[in-house]
Parts: structure tokens; C-alpha cells; sequence
């Protein structure tokens, strides 16, 4: 064990091992996108949001978490729930949904998910000693090196697929994207990650355009 004494204070040593061994990082990205040339944008007005989930909850906070998204940039959207509070419409459901003055479909789906292991090296650290006082009665500290020994990790990729449609005798899909997500939390944090992704990517792509923002290319970014 190798001790090299030195004036730090202990509590500053212990705020660095921590930050070191504890700091996170986002856990979604958009991995795959894709756009219809052919669509002329500015024509989306009014968006349906529908999720495809059996449970009623988790659906509703989709559908609710990417409606608010439309909306704070100045979109306007309306969650299927409105209409179908028990179920998600069926797909025979949906033309009729745009007669009621919608001009754009969003859906939203988990395509996959996978539980995967790695392996996780060992590694060295600091660890703070604390080794007494000096003849001036200041605090003297030092540190110590350990290796952490390596270990199995778990984790779960999910990957939901929203896609965007306009109005058409069977439907047409004029956008899509997949993001991938590693150990989602909690079903609101998962989709308010997923949804401030996958928003402003549509903006960018002009499949949305919002009132506010009429000025700009819409096609300056694909």
C-alpha cells in the first residue's frame, strides 16, 4: 500500500471520488430517420398523437408527453385518448379521424427491446486517508490507490418508432424515426427523452412547421 502525503482536504478529495465514479449521462439518441422527398411541407396544421400501448396509462402519458412537445413549439395536437379512452383505434378508425379536420397522424410504438450484458473493467482510484495533523494544527490528507475488481452489467435497449402520416385514401407516411434508449426509467422520463428528440427533428426536417417560425427554411437542415 503506497501512502503520499498531501495537503487536501478531505472533503474535497471525497466530492472528486464521487464525481468520478457516479456521473451519468443521457440514455436516449435518435438512430435512424427517414423523410418522403415528395412532401411539400407547411401543409400540417392539427396532429392526432396516437400510442400504441395496451396499458391505459402508459398511453396516456405518450400521447399526453408528445402533445405538449407539439405544443410548446407552437403546434397544435390532441391526444388520441380523447376519442378512444379505453382502446387504441383500430386502423378501419383512422380515416375518420381525419375528417375531423386533421391533417397529420403521429404514432408512436416500442419496435423492440433487449436485455443485454457487458462486461466492466476493473479500474484504479484515489481513495482519501486521512493521516493526522501537522505541527502548525493543520489537517493533513492523502490518499491511497485501490483497483476496483471488474463486474457483469445488465441493461435494457429499447427502441420506439414514431412515425408521421397524411391524410390519403390508405394512408401515406411522409416521416419516420427510431430512437434507441438504455435503461428507460420511468415511463414519464422515458417519454419526455424521447419526445425532445424526436419534436425538433421534425421540425428541422419541415414535416412540421410552427406559427411561429414561417420565416425559415424548413429545408435547411435534411
Amino acid at each position: 500500500m503506497k501512502y503520499q502525503p498531501k495537503k487536501y482536504s478531505i472533503f474535497l478529495m471525497l466530492i472528486l471520488f464521487t464525481a468520478i465514479n457516479f456521473t451519468g449521462c443521457t440514455s436516449s439518441r435518435l438512430i435512424d430517420v427517414w423523410k418522403d422527398q415528395s412532401y411539400k411541407p407547411g401543409k400540417i396544421k392539427n396532429i392526432l398523437v396516437i400510442a400504441i400501448n395496451n396499458n391505459k396509462t402508459k398511453r396516456r402519458l405518450w400521447e399526453k408527453t408528445y402533445v405538449d412537445a407539439f405544443q410548446d413549439a407552437g403546434v397544435k395536437a390532441t391526444p388520441s385518448y380523447n376519442y378512444y379512452p379505453n382502446d387504441v383505434p383500430e386502423e378501419k378508425d383512422i380515416p375518420n379521424l381525419f375528417k375531423d379536420n386533421y391533417d397529420g397522424i403521429v404514432l408512436i410504438q416500442k419496435v423492440s427491446e433487449e436485455n443485454r450484458k457487458y462486461h466492466v473493467p476493473g479500474q484504479l482510484y484515489y481513495q482519501p486517508v486521512w493521516l493526522g495533523y501537522t505541527f502548525g494544527r493543520r489537517y493533513v490528507a492523502g490518499y491511497r490507490i485501490v483497483r476496483s475488481p471488474g463486474y457483469i452489467e445488465k441493461e435494457t435497449v429499447t427502441q420506439i418508432e414514431t412515425t408521421f402520416w397524411e391524410p390519403s385514401e390508405d394512408g401515406k407516411m411522409i416521416w419516420s424515426a427510431i430512437t434507441e434508449s438504455v435503461n428507460p426509467s420511468s415511463p414519464l422520463k422515458f417519454s419526455e427523452e424521447v419526445s425532445d428528440l424526436v419534436v425538433p427533428k421534425m421540425i428541422n426536417d419541415g414535416i412540421i412547421f410552427p406559427k411561429d417560425k414561417k420565416d425559415r427554411d424548413v429545408n435547411s437542415s435534411f
